[in-house]
């Protein structure tokens, strides 16, 4: 019998014991919150912030004496990828906004009108290049724009070298 009290007695310790350090353990998580409250106060409406995307114009067409050759994806040696320099602009709002024409082999373009942010790892895609029925070259934008993430595989995974060689 003494046993069995002996081990309750044990046990009730080890309880009292655990209760107290779980006390001390959340002591200590309210006094670190402590010295951030004053940090999260002298930094009052923080939260109000959002970021607000500029406002960008179409530019014009690409012409061939514009583009400058980047690295594109290694996969996809047989296209050349060629950025607009007329059209490489960092807006107020720290978005990277570019033309870049995308050519195969055979001599074929596909252009677009893109945004890149370094700070989330996104692209956009506002507009893309058709020629019109004078034979015009033209840009178009497109209606359905979000933010994306950046790509590294297939032929449209020069957004990610775009941003880790030459953006950010």
């Amino acid at each position: 019998m003494y046993k069995k009290s002996g081990s309750i007695l044990l046990k009730n310790i080890i309880i009292i014991f655990l209760f107290s350090h779980n006390v001390v353990i959340a002591a200590d998580v309210w006094d670190k919150w402590g010295s951030h409250k004053q940090e999260y106060q002298e930094n009052e409406g923080i939260e109000d912030y959002v970021w607000k995307e500029g406002s960008s114009q179409l530019p014009e067409y690409p012409q061939d004496s514009d583009l400058s050759a980047i690295m594109g994806p290694a996969a996809y040696r047989n296209y050349k990828y060629l950025i607009d320099i007329k059209t490489l602009v960092v807006g107020t709002d720290d978005v990277v906004r570019y033309s870049i024409v995308i050519r195969s082999s055979s001599g074929s373009d596909n252009v677009m009108f893109e945004g890149l942010r370094c700070s989330t790892h996104q692209v956009i895609n506002y507009a893309y290049g058709y020629t019109d029925m004078n034979n015009n070259k033209k840009f178009r934008e497109k209606n359905n724009t979000n933010w994306k993430p950046l790509r590294s595989d297939g032929v449209m995974g020069y957004s990610s070298i775009l941003a880790m060689d030459y953006f950010c």
